[in-house]
């Protein structure tokens, strides 16, 4: 107990700032990415790195949405938001996977009907050259990414530094494939680009259904109801716990159960055990920021 009581919580401004910071340094190496890989790809001739940057060119549009909807979610209850705006980020989540479904499907397109082999030369190695950076890159960004994204329970910062750690896979897959067409394995490219666009696929899908998931009141962790019920159960004068439903609020939950008590208690007692349930909760789960309790006699 003491543990949790030393560690201090950073402040919602130090977060916000954690989050801009990530969200912009995702936007400047998204762009660069996009500009190195599509001018190489095209100059040398290789539709796998091409593919690859139009993979970081809908990462921009990502960026712009995640930014969007992370800035919405933000804003506190009104009157026609009554339980806050959290839900724009799984709103959020949902569209930047279509985006990426729809640039997956794309490559997948572009493997099948067009021709492209990577030329030998000069170009030919800077292409290969650009597949080591971006690959590179982007595993580094993952990481930043999905570590601050953790760290602060965004769920559009953890969907973009997943969807960078799939890049840092495909860059190794386009990497290898221009080497294979420098060596002369020209047959290694295409299904290479196959690859690469059917694994962006799957992501943008990922994306949607996590998004989706939240829209439909859907809960992932089965474990955090039981933990709910554990803390709630743990409070003196609770006789029994049961009905602990959660009902996602975009990166946190709101949550509410029932706790029986003594039916000889006042109306005041059942209530000081509610606040304290409400309390044990919040300190149990930081993720639950609304607990509403029912009190009903044993």
């Amino acid at each position: 107990m003491w543990s949790k009581i030393s560690v201090s919580q950073p402040s919602p401004v130090a977060i916000e700032q954690r989050v801009v910071r990530v969200h912009r340094l995702n936007l400047v190496v998204n762009l660069g990415l996009a500009g190195m890989k599509l001018s190489l790809g095209f100059a040398s001739g290789s539709g796998a790195l091409v593919a690859d940057g139009l993979n970081s060119t809908s990462d921009l549009v990502s960026n712009a949405v995640a930014w969007l909807g992370y800035r919405w979610s933000q804003a506190p209850p009104d009157e026609d938001h009554h339980y806050g705006h959290g839900n724009f980020e799984a709103v959020a989540s949902m569209v930047i996977g279509f985006v990426i479904l729809g640039a997956g499907l794309g490559v997948v397109w572009r493997a099948f009907t067009s021709h492209d082999v990577t030329h030998g030369g000069a170009l030919g190695w800077a292409a290969l050259a650009a597949a080591a950076v971006s690959m590179l890159t982007c595993f580094w960004l993952a990481r930043r990414t999905l570590a601050v994204g953790l760290a602060t329970h965004s769920s559009t910062l953890i969907a973009l530094g997943r969807d960078k750690y799939s890049d840092a896979l495909s860059g190794s897959l386009v990497f290898v494939a221009i080497g294979g067409s420098l060596a002369d394995l020209s047959w290694v490219e295409p299904p290479i680009t196959v690859l690469v666009g059917a694994w962006i696929s799957v992501l943008g899908f990922r994306s949607v259904s996590e998004g989706l998931d939240v829209l439909v009141d859907r809960v992932r962790d089965p474990a955090l109801r039981e933990e709910l019920e554990l803390a709630a159960a743990a409070v003196p004068g609770v006789a029994s716990v049961r009905d602990v439903r959660l009902h996602p609020l975009g990166a946190t939950y709101g949550a509410d159960l029932t706790v029986c008590v003594d039916g000889a208690l006042t109306v005041r007692d059942g209530h000081a055990i509610a606040v304290a349930v409400e309390d044990a909760i919040s300190q149990a789960q930081s993720r639950v920021v609304s607990v509403v309790v029912h009190v009903e006699p044993a």
